[in-house]
């Protein structure tokens, strides 16, 4: 009897702590609320600071920065962005056929400006981007008076002089072209890339000293391109400075093609048998030379007969 006694109060006991823990049971404290796991599940948010709403200006900046990079769709979304806060900004929808300019886009470009020019026929960006846009799709007499519309309307436009460099320098004008690369470098006298084509119409019409000044100063201020090099290598060959013309032709491509121009220097010069020594050269550091310098060993050839 005693034993079913205990074992009655060990079960009262536990259906009482069950009662207590589970279902919420009347006790001295209250009826205690039933936990439910999921709830405790539940994460705890915060309440996050609205993000700052980017302007017509700011993006602007963005489509810039991106722009001077050469990310020119991803400028041309930017500035599509600034549009859209403030439609009626004729700067930045020049901007934006810039992009397109430059993303060789070139047809969407052109509407653009002719597009800004309807409505605001004396912006001379928009005019100076169409005479660009004509330059590209070769139609040369018509950028021509576009770029000639474009410095009447702003004489500031350096980029535009520099493109007229570019037309006379096609017609074979080249001390019309030489004048304005000058003009252009009197606004803008860092742009290296002007000192170059300057350089080109100075070997053009003969002027070899004033080509060699002009790309030692495009190198000067950074603009210092294979090609570059390749045009100061020529001059050189013109002036008879071999070892100079290799230091450059050497720095604008390889040592092998270094020797084969300099070679071609030295025979067009009347240098046969230093020509022949560099073709020579040229073969044994690149066997790609061998059909190349192999002929023009074949002139050097014929040069000694005659």
């Amino acid at each position: 009897m005693r034993v079913k006694k205990i074992k009655r109060r060990s079960l009262l006991l536990i259906l009482g702590l069950v009662c207590f823990f589970l279902t919420g049971c009347s006790t001295k404290y209250g009826n205690i609320p039933q936990v439910r796991y999921k709830e405790l599940a539940v994460p705890i948010e915060k309440s996050k600071a609205p993000e700052p709403e980017i302007n017509a200006d700011e993006y602007e900046k963005l489509g810039d920065a991106m722009l001077s990079n050469g990310k020119y769709f991803m400028a041309f979304m930017q500035y599509e962005n600034s549009l859209k806060k403030n439609k009626e900004n004729v700067r930045v929808e020049y901007k934006k056929g810039l992009a397109l300019l430059g993303g060789d886009r070139t047809d969407e470009a052109q509407k653009i400006f002719q597009l800004i020019l309807q409505k605001t026929p004396d912006f001379a960006p928009a005019r100076e981007g169409l005479a660009r846009a004509n330059f590209k799709n070769k139609l040369y007499s018509a950028a021509k008076v576009n770029f000639e519309t474009a410095i009447a309307l702003d004489p500031l436009l350096w980029r535009s002089y520099g493109y007229l460099g570019n037309l006379h320098d096609l017609a074979g004008e080249y001390d019309p072209a030489i004048k304005e690369y000058k003009t252009a470098l009197t606004l803008k006298p860092d742009a290296g890339f002007i000192y170059n084509n300057m350089g080109v119409s100075f070997y053009l019409s003969g002027r070899y000293q004033e080509a060699v000044d002009s790309f030692y100063q495009a190198l000067r201020l950074k603009y210092d391109t294979h090609k570059v090099y390749n045009n100061l290598g020529r001059v050189l060959l013109k002036l008879e400075r071999y070892d100079k013309a290799f230091e450059a032709f050497e720095k604008g491509g390889s040592k092998a093609v270094a020797y084969n121009n300099v070679g071609v220097g030295y025979l067009n010069n009347g240098r046969i048998d230093m020509a022949a020594q560099y073709f020579k050269k040229a073969i044994e550091l690149s066997p790609r030379f061998y059909v190349l310098a192999n002929e023009n060993l074949k002139k050097c050839r014929l040069k000694q007969k005659e």
